[in-house]
C-alpha cells in the first residue's frame, strides 16, 4: 500500500464525493444487514402458527388463522423487499459519487502526467520508448481508478457488511460465531500470500505490456520501411514472440487469481456446514432458534461476496500499486533543463545577439565530446552558418541555442545574457527551429503551418506559405490549405514536408531563426527561392543555417567549418575559399558533383 499513499491528496481534493459515497455505502449495508433479522422473525412465527393451526384444528378460527398467517408472511415479503430496494437506491448513489470521483482523478492524474511530460527534456525520451509512455498514460492509469473507485467501494461495503454481520451473529450466539469464522485465520493466510504473488505478476505483465505496445507504435511508424524492404513476415514474427510472453505473463496472473474463488468458496461451504452442525445441537439445547440458524445461514452467504470480492479487491490494489511505482517514476524524473534559481523573470524580450563562450558538450553514451571548446560572437539581425561533415557536431550546437541542450562547460548567451537566466518561455518563443526531422501533426496543412502561432490567420499563413515556396503547391491540392496530410505528414513528399516545417517556424516572426539542415530534401531552385525569402527577412531575425550544401551559406556573415567537434575554420564563404581547409575541399567536391549530375 506504500506507494499508493502518494494518491491520499486526490482523496482530500473531491472529499465532497468520497465523504457521501462513504456514508451512502454504509447506509446500503446497514438496510441490507436487517433483511436476516427479518427473515428470522419470520422462520419463528412459523412453528408457532403449526401449532396454533393445529389446536384450532376443525373449528371455524382455522380459516381466520391461515389468512392472517398468509398476510403476516406477505408483510414480511413486503419489508424484505422495501429493505433490499432501498438497499439498492443507496448503492446506487454511492456508485454515482465514488466512481465518479474515481473519473475526475483519472482525468487529473492523465492531465498532470500529460504536463509533466512536456516538460520533460530529451534525455528522458532517450531513456523510455514511446510505448512506454503510452502504456502507462493509459493502462496503468486505468489500473489506478479502479483502485481508487470500484476497489475502494468495495472495501468500505465489505468492511461494513462484514463487521456489521460478525457483531449480529455475536450477539445471537458467542460460540457458534466463533465456530462459524474459524475458517477466516485460513483466509487472510490466503489473502496474504496471494497478494504478494499478484503484486510480482502484475508489474511484469505491464512491463510486457509496454514492449508490446512499443512494438507495435514501431512498426506502424515505419511501415513504408518494412514494406520496402519486404521485412512483414519477419516483424510479424517478432510480434508473435512478444505476444506470445505477454499470453504467457497474463496467465501466469490468472492462474493465480483463478485459485482465489475455489479456495474461498471451500472456506465459506465449511462455515455453512459448522453453522448447520453446531446450530442444530443449540437449537436442541434450546440456547438458539431455528430462525437463528437460518439468519446465521444468511449472514454467511451476505458476506460471501464481501470476502469474494477481496480477492478481487487485492488483485486491483496489487496492480494499481505496481502502476503508480510505473508511474511514479515518470512523474519523479525532474526535468534536467527548467528554470532555476538564477532565472530572470524581468527578460520579457530578445534581440537575438547569439554568443557561445568555450561550450563543451558529451553526450551520456559517447566516448568523445560532440562540442570541444566552440566560441563565437553573432550579432543580432546576421546569419551563421554551421557546416561540416556528418557527425562533426553540427546539430549538437544549434540545439543549444533554444536550450533543448545545455553544455556541460561554458556559456551560450543571448543579448549578453546566459541563456539559463533567461525564462525558458520567453527564450523559446523567440525562437524559430526548424529540426533536421521533420514532424507533422495529423490535421490540416493550415494548422500544421498555424502550430507556430496559433493567432494567426489565414492570411498569415498564405504569407508563410509563400516565404516558403509552398503556397503553390499547396494551392493546387484538393482542400488547399484544408488538406489533411496524415500520420506524420504521410501524404506529402519530404520536400513538401519539410517547407511545412519551415513555414511553421516563419509564421512566428522569431527573433532567432535556426534551420537544422532543413533544406537538404528540396531541389536547388526552390532552396534559392527560401533564401532569397530569408534574405528579404534582413533586419527582422538572426539566422542560423546548417547544411551540407554549401550553395545556401555562401551569403551567410560568418560560417564555422566543423570537425570532431570543434570549429576548425570560421570566416565568409571568400575568405574560407582562399584558405586551404576543409572548407575549399567540401566546395571543390560539391562542384564536381554538381558537374557530374550536368553530364
Amino acid at each position: 500500500m506504500g506507494p499508493l499513499a502518494r494518491l491520499n491528496h486526490f482523496f482530500w481534493r473531491y472529499k465532497y464525493l468520497f465523504i457521501p459515497g462513504l456514508l451512502f455505502t454504509m447506509i446500503s449495508a446497514g438496510f441490507q444487514i436487517t433483511v436476516p433479522m427479518v427473515v428470522r422473525q419470520a422462520v419463528n412465527g412459523i412453528p408457532r402458527f403449526v401449532r396454533l393451526y393445529t389446536l384450532y384444528e376443525g373449528t371455524p378460527a382455522q380459516s381466520s388463522l391461515y389468512a392472517y398467517f398468509f398476510v403476516a408472511l406477505l408483510l414480511f415479503a413486503v419489508v424484505i423487499i422495501l429493505l433490499s430496494g432501498t438497499s439498492g437506491l443507496f448503492m446506487f448513489l454511492m456508485r454515482q459519487t465514488v466512481v465518479v470521483a474515481s473519473r475526475h482523478i483519472e482525468f487529473d492524474l492523465r492531465n498532470d502526467l500529460y504536463d509533466h511530460l512536456q516538460q520533460l527534456s530529451a534525455v528522458f525520451y532517450q531513456q523510455y520508448s514511446t510505448g512506454d509512455v503510452i502504456t502507462r498514460a493509459t493502462d496503468d492509469i486505468e489500473k489506478v481508478r479502479r483502485y481508487i473507485g470500484p476497489a475502494i467501494m468495495y472495501v468500505t461495503r465489505s468492511l461494513v457488511m462484514v463487521l456489521v454481520a460478525a457483531t449480529a451473529m455475536f450477539v445471537i450466539s458467542p460460540t457458534l460465531t466463533l465456530y462459524a469464522l474459524a475458517p477466516l485465520p485460513l483466509l487472510a493466510v490466503a489473502v496474504f500470500f496471494m497478494a504478494r504473488m499478484v503484486h510480482h505478476r502484475s508489474d511484469r505483465l505491464q512491463q510486457q505490456y509496454s514492449s508490446l505496445t512499443s512494438r507495435v507504435q514501431e512498426a506502424l511508424s515505419g511501415i513504408r520501411v518494412l514494406k520496402a524492404y519486404t521485412r512483414e513476415e519477419a516483424e510479424a514474427e517478432a510480434f508473435d514472440e512478444e505476444s506470445e510472453e505477454y499470453r504467457a505473463r497474463n496467465l501466469d496472473l490468472a492462474w493465480v487469481e483463478s485459485a482465489w474463488r475455489p479456495l474461498f468458496l471451500l472456506l465459506v461451504g465449511i462455515s455453512t456446514v459448522i453453522v448447520v452442525w453446531m446450530g442444530g445441537r443449540l437449537v436442541a439445547e434450546g440456547a438458539i432458534t431455528i430462525g437463528n440458524i437460518a439468519e446465521y445461514i444468511i449472514y454467511i452467504n451476505m458476506m460471501t461476496w464481501p470476502v469474494a470480492s477481496l480477492g478481487f479487491v487485492i488483485t486491483m490494489i496489487q496492480r494499481a500499486s505496481a502502476s503508480v511505482l510505473r508511474l511514479q517514476r515518470i512523474m519523479d524524473w525532474e526535468p534536467e533543463i527548467d528554470d532555476g534559481p538564477a532565472t530572470d523573470a524581468s527578460i520579457q524580450t530578445l534581440d537575438g545577439h547569439v554568443a557561445f563562450r568555450d561550450v563543451w558538450y558529451q553526450y551520456e553514451d559517447e566516448d568523445e565530446p560532440a562540442l570541444q571548446g566552440v566560441s563565437f560572437d553573432l550579432p543580432a539581425d546576421h546569419t551563421l552558418a554551421v557546416v561540416g561533415r556528418t557527425g562533426s557536431g553540427k546539430s549538437t550546437l544549434v540545439r543549444m541555442i533554444p536550450r533543448i541542450l545545455e553544455p556541460d562547460t561554458g556559456t551560450v548567451e543571448i543579448d549578453g545574457h546566459d541563456i539559463r537566466t533567461i525564462p525558458l518561455e520567453t527564450l523559446r518563443q523567440h525562437m524559430g527551429y526548424v529540426p533536421q526531422d521533420v514532424f507533422l501533426f495529423s490535421d490540416t496543412v493550415a494548422n500544421n503551418i498555424a502550430f507556430g502561432d496559433l493567432d494567426a490567420d489565414r492570411d498569415e499563413i498564405r504569407r508563410a506559405a509563400a516565404e516558403a515556396d509552398l503556397d503553390e503547391i499547396v494551392t493546387d491540392f484538393p482542400d488547399g490549405f484544408d488538406t489533411y496530410v496524415g500520420e506524420r505528414g504521410i501524404t506529402l513528399s519530404g520536400g513538401q514536408k519539410q517547407r511545412t516545417s519551415i513555414a511553421r517556424a516563419l509564421i512566428r516572426d522569431p527573433r532567432v531563426l535556426i534551420f537544422d539542415d532543413a533544406l537538404s530534401a528540396v531541389d536547388t531552385a526552390t532552396e534559392r527561392n527560401i533564401l532569397r525569402s530569408l534574405r528579404e527577412r534582413q533586419g527582422r531575425s538572426t539566422l542560423v543555417i546548417v547544411s551540407h550544401r554549401l550553395s545556401a551559406v555562401q551569403e551567410a556573415d560568418l560560417i564555422l567549418v566543423m570537425e570532431e567537434g570543434q570549429v576548425v575554420q570560421r570566416g565568409t564563404h571568400d575568405a574560407l575559399l582562399n584558405e586551404e581547409g576543409l572548407y575549399a575541399d567540401l566546395y571543390e567536391k560539391q562542384l564536381l558533383e554538381e558537374k557530374i549530375q550536368a553530364l
